[in-house]
């Protein structure tokens, strides 16, 4: 379709709809443009390569001459449709005639009130709120040959409220403007609006203009997600910061207000909430009624929808439950728009998330449309993350510890083998991502996966530059200093035999040093928020090793274990030593002591019970772990203790942690032979002060922290 456009001020609906041109959503092409003076919408035409004249009426002896004058120009150019907007001058009356049905107007209030001679721009905002006016808006008419008369194609209403200005009210205004006179446009282009006797009718067919919903509160991707979205002839409807990011940055958008005339109210608690937005999403497109309904009411089609949630799991981290904060965090709209597109997935794709950006974009370059396999596979994972969100808000909000537990699981990859190799084994997953990245290496296995997580568990434990390198899901070193590489050459010199073939955990940035000692090594898995590129590049020439960048802290997760069909299921252990610090034997520890004990205690709760460490203030020095017995655990942890004092000078003291109780003084005797100065445990047996006593006769400061860390798998 060929438009012309008439044109007298600063051109901005002109400006519009030569940019709407330019990305693909207009559904014509603009000619040429009339002005009866030297105005903006002249430079605009200039600036964009489009034919223009300056036609005066005061240039012509008569109205007749005018008007052929007028009608060349359009013959010339085989024009479909003459678009006013904000022309100033009455048209010549046959020249109205000539082309009856084939020329539009917008007008900024609701005609017949404010309409006629002198009532443009602001004339018309400043009449409206004199005369008390609580609505006003736009209509959008064929003309005829009076002022702002003629069949009406289209109004749209909004509040006028108590505080609005002539200027508040013309900003309004024009956002209605700005999406509705391109997209009446367009329903005329398809046919979808015709002139027919005198009268508007509109037919029942389906618009092929399509519009995409952008509200996000991650705008991750979002920018390169909406370019390709206009290069596709999309145009984006968005709202309040997403809207201001897009067009910041020149991508074509309206704000939501602009297609439901009602501004977010209540704080932004309600945005889209409204029968056009939801019904351009849930309209069946090959239902008969749905595509009338629509057209009537002329509600846009929406195709793609990309919503991101308000951050309510974050903020449940921070906030107690019904925290005021934490309730502005739940988010309404967004919910109701991802699953009202889900819900039409065969007409709607729906990105609940920014990796799923990618796939719509792949489909519109290769198809120009969504496929129906990517729209089925987007709608499921919307359904899935509404179902996640609503179940976080209600698990951090319930009383009820009886409550029914779903647990919704997807296959993240199959794994070669289980624990053996004779067992199969596949990684689930609640969440679409790992909570790292895998840099380089070979696929991991069911028992690498176990010791990955605890390691990392382990190491998050610890505020100081730590390392952690773990066996058989128990620690066989961990170590601390103030810089990364002593630390982790004390936990390395721990017990380098039990090392080979560990997985390490380190939670600070991998140095070039770490990675070269390792270099002549055989590890399994190393572990970090970060590495040195250089650290990258010499790991990578180990091909048995794998790297991963680990980017979430995972220690206030649930714990699940499974019993047959059954579940276990509990909090995860993260407190270390609650209030309780009592010293019950010697009163003299000193600050290296006290930090030493606090450092065993916390390596003591990631070791498998019957768990004893031996350690110095900041390395551990022996470790017994996953004996029957207690007596046993300390004959093991004395037994790593004498082949570490075999190729290392002895410390100048060292101390012992327990996970449970003693439950008979034998450790206390054993703990003098081995030469422990100071002991923590969590105490609570009924022989507590048997044990106490042995410590008192012997030397041995104790401390109990009434704080038990039991580990069995």
């Amino acid at each position: 379709m060929n438009i012309a456009v008439f044109a007298s001020g600063n051109g901005s609906n002109f400006k519009n709809l030569v940019e709407l041109e330019k990305i693909g959503y207009l559904k014509g092409t603009i000619k040429v443009l009339i002005s009866n003076r030297n105005c903006v919408a002249v430079d605009i035409a200039s600036e964009n390569k489009i034919p223009s004249h300056i036609i005066k009426p005061s240039d012509f002896n008569s109205d007749l001459d005018y008007s052929k004058t007028l009608t060349e120009i359009i013959k010339e150019n085989n024009i479909d449709l003459i678009v006013l907007a904000g022309y100033l001058l009455k048209l010549p009356e046959d020249f109205v005639g000539f082309f009856q049905g084939k020329i539009i107007n917008i007008h900024p209030a609701i005609l017949p009130s404010f309409g006629g001679k002198g009532f443009y721009g602001d004339n018309v905002h400043k009449s409206v709120i004199d005369n008390g006016c609580r609505i006003t808006g736009i209509t959008i008419h064929f003309i005829d040959s009076d002022y702002d008369k003629g069949n009406i194609i289209f109004q749209k209403a909004i509040s006028v409220m108590p505080d609005d200005t002539a200027e508040t009210l013309s900003n309004k205004i024009h956002k209605l403007e700005y999406f509705y006179y391109p997209f009446i446009i367009n329903m005329i282009a398809e046919g979808i609006v015709t002139y027919d006797n005198g009268s508007v009718k509109i037919n029942s067919k389906l618009s092929r203009t399509v519009h995409a919903l952008v509200s996000v509160s991650d705008k991750t991707a979002i920018l390169d997600f909406a370019k390709e979205l206009n290069k596709n002839g999309i145009l984006i409807i968005s709202t309040g910061g997403t809207y201001r990011t897009l067009v910041d940055c020149g991508i074509k958008a309206v704000p939501v207000e602009a297609v439901t005339g009602f501004d977010e109210i209540l704080g932004g608690r309600v945005k889209t909430l409204n029968n056009t937005i939801f019904g351009g999403m849930l309209s069946l497109r090959d239902d008969g009624n749905h595509i009338k309904e629509m057209n009537e009411n002329f509600i846009p089609r929406i195709d793609i929808v990309a919503v991101n949630l308000y951050p309510f799991e974050a903020a449940a981290k921070e906030y107690d439950p019904f925290d005021a904060r934490l309730i502005e965090n739940i988010d309404i709209g967004g919910v109701s728009l991802l699953r009202a597109a889900a819900k039409n997935h065969k007409y709607v794709a729906v990105a609940s998330d920014c990796d799923d950006y990618i796939k719509i974009v792949n489909d519109l370059e290769n198809n120009k449309t969504v496929s129906d396999d990517t729209k089925k596979f987007l709608a499921v994972k919307a359904f899935k993350r509404t179902y996640e969100y609503d179940r976080a808000i209600y698990q951090k909000h319930t009383t009820d510890d009886n409550e029914k537990i779903n647990i919704n699981l997807s296959k993240l990859f199959d794994l070669r083998y289980g624990e053996n190799p004779h067992q199969r084994a596949a990684l689930y997953s609640s969440k679409e991502k790992l909570p790292f990245n895998k840099l380089w290496g070979k696929e991991l296995s069911y028992n690498n996966i176990l010791d990955a997580y605890q390691s990392w568990q382990a190491v998050l434990d610890f505020n100081k530059p730590a390392c952690v390198i773990f066996k058989h899901i128990t620690p066989c070193g961990i170590a601390t200093d103030d810089d990364i590489n002593t630390a982790f050459e004390k936990a390395y010199s721990a017990d380098p035999l039990s090392a080979y073939g560990g997985i390490i955990s380190i939670n600070r940035k991998i140095t070039k040093e770490i990675a070269q000692f390792l270099s002549h090594k055989f590890v399994e898995i190393i572990s970090a928020p970060e590495f040195d590129d250089e650290a990258v590049e010499i790991f990578k020439k180990k091909k048995n090793l794998r790297i991963l960048e680990w980017k979430q802290d995972i220690r206030d997760r649930k714990v699940y274990k499974s019993v047959g069909d059954e579940f276990l299921i509990s909090d995860p252990d993260n407190t270390v030593i609650a209030d309780k610090w009592e010293i019950v034997s010697g009163d003299d520890i000193s600050s290296d002591e006290r930090e030493a004990l606090v450092f065993a205690f916390t390596c003591v709760k990631h070791i498998r019970s019957n768990a004893i460490v031996l350690t110095t203030k900041d390395m551990t020095v022996g470790i017994g772990a996953g004996q029957m017995s207690r007596i046993d655990s300390i004959h093991m942890a004395d037994y790593k203790y004498k082949q570490y004092l075999s190729s290392n000078p002895k410390p100048s003291f060292i101390v012992m942690a327990s996970d449970a109780y003693f439950p008979f003084n034998d450790s206390i005797i054993k703990a003098k032979e081995i030469g422990v100065s100071a002991i923590i445990q969590p105490g609570g047996s009924v022989r507590d002060q048997e044990v106490i006593d042995k410590a008192r006769e012997l030397g041995i400061k104790m401390v109990l922290t009434g704080i038990r860390h039991f580990k069995h798998s």
